[in-house]
């Protein structure tokens, strides 16, 4: 890397640390499924929270691409846009978990979850923008390491803020715990953003950008649909993501019986080792990919998705907690270092963003259906834990099709010469 480079590198590091500190403060699979128990919602509505978390980053992508990727959009649109999504649903969370908690619970728990989806669905609105603004910042020789340092930054500010929200919801009173917890987040996030507005862009961002229009943006989906080993990639994914819905109940698992009756707070403090294996894999696979390919890293995260859950089903206590959350970490560094990186390696045109929206609108109805369907199914099941075993099944039909049927993108050739040379502009 050069100097530039190097500054931008460590300056967006730095930025997503700060916000995965935030965001561990409230974790998806800890603290949010606690907290919707401690409100008394049902299996279903910690499934809907937790479809909400999975899936609702992706919902609004097609409709933002046609309405925002007018032109190329860079930190002083990203930045203020990410900001008014995250800040003011979280103070309005803390608000309503404080004045509504213990009082209207029912009314609490909906209201939540109404503002929760606010945050998602606004804040992941503009993720196609994001990443094609990494793709911009970073040239494709670095940007597997750049990603595995973000990721991993992330990673290690998500694991001592999962730490510390342990300590306070056990050292507060409900609900004053989880409204500080919120609180203690939108200070992260404000930090971090203005870390990425320090960022310095290259002089092709303020280039010549040729908008989409609505008929080319069809052609362009169906161009990414007709590439072979794409499909089969997005087959791989669906499978994978059939099989995670069994995540968002590893907490209730443990917290119950049947998973060794662990407290709450031993629970939402294991999550450090989700984070410590996450940030320890990110930059390594960054790295193997970007030697290698990223398919590897690809295919990692997929066993570990697949062991992870079988950890869970076949163990309790605090040593299977930690191994599940330790597996579960390593896949979800493949889920963002190596699946982005494929993502931009798959494209077979010069519209990544056209490219990233339609994986968005393949995937987002298995990420939001799969979470609420497993919270149903669990409901009418004798115990959690035989609905867990159950997405053993599509967890190893996903980790095996990635491994044995999708090629590594860089052996295929993909653009045409007059298309490279447009991507590379």
């Amino acid at each position: 890397m050069h100097t530039e480079e190097r500054s931008n590198a460590w300056k967006c590091a730095l930025g997503e640390g700060l916000f995965g500190t935030g965001m561990g403060f409230v974790a998806a699979l800890t603290v949010l499924p606690l907290l919707l128990k401690s409100l008394g919602a049902s299996d279903f509505q910690v499934g809907l929270g937790g479809s909400i978390a999975m899936a609702g980053w992706g919902l609004l992508q097609p409709v933002s691409v046609l309405l925002l990727g007018g032109r190329r959009r860079t930190k002083r649109f990203l930045v203020p846009w990410s900001f008014s999504f995250a800040v003011p649903t979280y103070l309005a969370m803390a608000a309503a978990v404080y004045l509504l908690g213990r009082g209207q619970p029912r009314l609490c728990s909906a209201l939540f979850l109404a503002l929760f989806a606010v945050r998602v669905l606004g804040g992941g609105a503009t993720i196609p923008f994001w990443f094609d603004w990494q793709a911009v910042v970073f040239r494709q020789g670095i940007r597997g390491r750049v990603i595995g340092m973000m990721a991993g930054a992330s990673a290690l500010g998500f694991s001592a803020s999962a730490l510390a929200a342990g300590v306070v919801q056990r050292a507060l009173p409900f609900p004053l715990n989880y409204s500080c917890l919120f609180l203690i987040s939108v200070c992260f996030f404000m930090v971090a953003l203005s870390l990425f507005w320090s960022v310095r862009e290259p002089d092709s961002m303020s280039g010549l950008y040729y908008a989409l229009q609505p008929r080319e943006l069809m052609g362009r989906f169906g161009r990414s649909l007709g590439s072979p080993n794409f499909r089969n990639y997005m087959i791989g994914r669906a499978l994978l993501a059939l099989g995670g819905g069994a995540v968002v109940f590893y907490s209730l698992h443990f917290r119950s019986p049947e998973g060794g009756g662990l407290p709450e707070d031993l629970i939402i403090k294991l999550g450090i080792v989700l984070a410590l294996s996450q940030a320890a894999a990110s930059y390594l696979l960054g790295r193997i990919g970007d030697r290698v390919g990223h398919k590897t890293g690809v295919v990692v995260g997929a066993v570990a998705q697949f062991a992870s859950v079988a950890v869970v089903f076949l163990g309790a206590g605090p040593v299977a907690c930690a191994l599940s959350f330790v597996l579960l970490g390593i896949s979800g560094s493949a889920a963002w270092v190596s699946h982005q990186n494929m993502l931009f390696e798959t494209c077979p045109h010069e519209s990544r963003v056209a490219h990233i929206t339609l994986s968005t609108i393949v995937l987002q109805p298995f990420f939001f259906l799969v979470p609420m369907a497993t919270g149903w199914m669990m409901d009418n099941l004798p115990n959690r834990t035989a609905g867990i075993g159950i997405m053993l099944v599509p967890s190893l039909l996903g980790a095996a099709w990635l491994a044995w049927v999708v090629q590594e993108p860089r052996t295929v050739e993909l653009l045409p010469p007059e298309a490279r040379r447009a991507r590379a502009a």
